[in-house]
């Protein structure tokens, strides 16, 4: 069990995991057909992997654990929830929560980005899509002024660790990596930062 994974090793895991044909197939040809429904469901199998390459417990749509007393395949209307393993179900925190908005509109995606920064977790992401990648900028401006700038003004400068992920339709030839595009919340600049 090892909670102390934070987004960056999360997202590193993830990049290897992706890249297995049984995700990144289904993956790009949703993608590049726009299918965002299919897109969803087998993003959310790769995050699960992802989870469980790390030895955490994942739950999820699909993916039923009983990892509480009261064993769902969603806690909270959150995608994906990460719990450390154990031996029992138990009422324990999340380590993480994962939310895959398929929907293009910013505010459905401001509503992803502001669940999983309120539950209280190790880290939150949210996997979203964009048709161009010249789109991104724009969402990471509407996302900083619209949610984060409300949930964590500069005066209170906490060390967040919120990561977005941006799949774009048009990086999907190179995919993962021309694909997804991952940002961090940086709270002592109050924006979202590339990754690498």
């Amino acid at each position: 069990m090892n909670q102390a994974i934070g987004p960056v090793a999360w997202y590193q895991a993830f990049r290897r995991e992706v890249r297995k044909a049984r995700w990144a197939d289904p993956l790009r040809a949703s993608a590049l057909a726009g299918r965002l429904g299919a897109w969803t469901e087998h993003l959310t199998g790769a995050v699960v992997a992802t989870c469980q390459k790390l030895g955490w417990e994942a739950v999820a749509r699909g993916y039923l654990a009983e990892v509480l007393p009261v064993p769902k395949q969603e806690y909270l209307a959150i995608d994906v929830t990460a719990f450390p393993s154990a031996d029992r179900p138990s009422w324990r925190r999340p380590v993480a929560a994962f939310e895959l908005e398929n929907r293009l509109d910013l505010e459905a995606i401001s509503y992803s980005v502001w669940k999983v920064s309120v539950v209280r977790c190790f880290f939150g992401a949210v996997f979203c899509y964009r048709r161009q990648p010249e789109e991104i900028k724009d969402l990471l401006v509407g996302l900083t002024h619209g949610v984060m700038a409300e949930l964590y003004p500069p005066a209170e400068q906490q060390e967040e660790k919120i990561l977005l992920v941006v799949g774009t339709r048009s990086g999907a030839e190179d995919f993962p990596d021309g694909f997804f595009k991952p940002y961090l919340w940086d709270s002592a600049f109050g924006q979202f930062r590339p990754l690498w």
